[in-house]
């Protein structure tokens, strides 16, 4: 398959980038800092604006499917992620290929434990309505789109032993490198279209 990564220098892209060249597909990262990926034979490195819609597009053609591990930092009030859900939305459109997987966060869920329904309304208070802006972009007829919920993320090793729940949180925690390995799997054979599904080992 043909993967376009955004967000690959990050903690999940990272490892996106890493099974997806194990398991042998062809893979563009659009970054911002191609010098920070190793290069490989699989890998185009793409230095890319992820708010132009039309440079976007240019670099996104003919491609089988767009997955995101974008993720500012910034915990304050920002419109960063949903300018960035539209723009990816509309180079999608403009260029023909529909599906996409979004890594968001577990604390749009309803139910999120009693840890995270204690940040939320602190740590998480500004983060949740660009999040949730983000996933209305994605979220349209047009696109075969799936949103990625994980919980509380950690730099554990990969044990493909995730559980995966349709619209709820299964758990409380999981690896970076198991997120990125059920995108993958959830690209070669999609079972979740048009699903927010939680993941957690």
């Amino acid at each position: 398959m043909r993967l376009f990564i955004i967000g690959a220098t990050g903690g999940i892209g990272q490892h996106l980038v890493r099974i997806g060249l194990e398991r042998g597909h062809e893979l563009t990262a659009y970054v911002r800092s191609p010098h920070k990926i190793a290069p490989h034979k699989q890998l185009n490195l793409v230095r890319g604006d992820l708010f132009n819609v039309g440079a976007m597009a240019r670099s996104l053609a003919e491609h089988d499917a767009v997955l995101s591990a974008f993720g500012p930092t910034t915990i304050r009030t920002t419109t960063l992620r949903r300018d960035f859900g539209r723009t990816l939305a509309s180079a999608m459109e403009e260029c023909g290929v529909r599906r996409v997987q979004i890594v968001s966060a577990a604390f749009l869920f309803r139910k999120i434990g009693i840890l995270g329904a204690l940040l939320k309304p602190t740590l998480f208070r500004f983060m949740a309505p660009d999040m949730a802006a983000m996933e209305r972009e994605i979220m349209k007829d047009e696109l075969a789109w799936t949103i990625v919920r994980p919980p509380r993320l950690t730099n554990g090793a990969l044990t493909r032993g995730y559980r995966i729940a349709d619209g709820e949180l299964p758990g409380h925690v999981i690896s970076r490198a198991d997120v990125a390995d059920f995108m993958i799997q959830e690209a070669e054979t999609p079972a979740h279209l048009h699903q927010i599904v939680g993941v957690a080992d």
